[in-house]
């Protein structure tokens, strides 16, 4: 089956930190269109917003009296509707509380796209399990964005389907001058890319900090969900904010270490991080918890550890340098790429 567009729910923002959504749906609009529903915002307009990139429109509702986000409600079906013009549209779900929306396209291949176990994460909205059970049953097809998350609805047979992330290799592995602030920076560096939240190990960040008085943590992202005073208030930690996607590769260029530095909790019991093989493409040596994803897939090309003593020796490793280590993290990205991805997808949805 072949939909002639595909309506998305998405609980992040098309313009905010580039994601395993951006990457897939910007590709599947070089297909068909596709019309992207985000959360409610706040907003002093009566209408909703809406924006467009490329073949990507975004239907940003306002947040309207009565409303309970994240659902969507009449409006903004009836806007997301009117985008997507008439004729037969796909229903892409990444999260489960828009599920409104396959009711709405009811006559459409339901598509769920599982990237994390949203449920557990800080501030998930009251009854998020029971709808994920719900779309799950009601999906055509489930992908799932990585190995744990696949083995938990493998019970669904053949519509789920695992699909870790990929990486855009060329984008990664292309030799760049390092940022400006990365490269004033005196002593070693080791960095992090992506948001800054829960399911940051805000100790292992500061222990090595705290063993290389010489050197830098730098934090590329945002800070979400987590109050900003918990981050250790040291000379060489660095916040950066949120970053443009496109800039990222100059910042790895001025890490001499990457950083995965994820706690051990309900948060991160199922991630698959999409920054692991940026990281590889861009040739730079990884330190990370023994996240169950990552070391079942890359034990042999990241440093792992599983407490602030370890990590500091496993970056005090990398440091050291591993050729080998990071020849093989470059296979896995080469192995990987978004665009391989999307096709295998796109194949599945054809199929059904």
């Amino acid at each position: 089956m072949t939909p002639r567009a595909f309506v998305a729910g998405l609980h992040l923002r098309w313009d905010g930190v580039w994601q395993r959504p951006h990457h897939l749906l910007s590709r599947i609009a070089r297909r068909v269109p596709v019309v992207v529903v985000e959360e409610p915002f706040a907003a002093h307009e009566d209408r909703d917003e809406i924006l467009r990139d490329g073949g990507v429109t975004v239907v940003r509702p306002r947040r309207r009296r009565g409303w309970s986000p994240p659902l969507v409600d009449d409006d903004a079906i009836a806007t997301a509707r009117a985008v997507a013009g008439a004729g037969t549209a796909g229903v892409w779900l990444y999260t489960p509380m828009m599920r409104a929306l396959a009711d709405a396209f009811d006559a459409a291949p339901l598509v769920y796209d599982v990237m994390d176990e949203l449920a557990q994460f800080d501030f998930a909205p009251a009854g998020m399990a029971e709808h994920d059970r719900d779309v799950l049953a009601r999906a055509d097809l489930v992908f799932c964005g990585g190995r744990s998350l696949y083995a938990k609805r493998a019970a669904l047979g053949a519509k789920a389907r695992c699909e870790p992330s990929g990486v855009e290799f060329e984008r990664f592995s292309a030799d760049v001058a390092p940022h400006p602030l990365a490269a004033g920076l005196r002593g070693p560096v080791f960095g992090y890319v992506g948001v800054i939240d829960e399911r940051i190990d805000v100790a292992l960040i500061d222990a090595l900090a705290e063993a290389f008085p010489d050197g830098h943590v730098l934090l590329v992202g945002p800070v979400v969900k987590l109050d900003p005073a918990r981050l250790p208030r040291r000379p060489n930690v660095h916040l950066t904010g949120g970053v443009a996607y496109d800039g990222l590769p100059s910042w790895l260029a001025g890490f001499d270490v990457a950083l995965m530095p994820f706690a051990r909790n309900r948060a991160t019991e199922f991630i698959s991080p999409t920054k692991t093989l940026e990281y590889f493409a861009a040739r730079t040596p990884v330190v990370s918890t023994a996240i169950a994803d990552v070391a079942a897939e890359f034990a042999d090309a990241v440093f792992l550890a599983d407490d602030a003593l370890g990590f500091v020796a496993a970056a005090r490793a990398a440091l050291r340098g591993d050729g080998e280590r990071v020849a093989r993290g470059v296979a896995h990205a080469q192995a990987r790429t978004w665009n391989a991805i999307e096709a295998r997808m796109w194949d599945a949805i054809e199929a059904l």
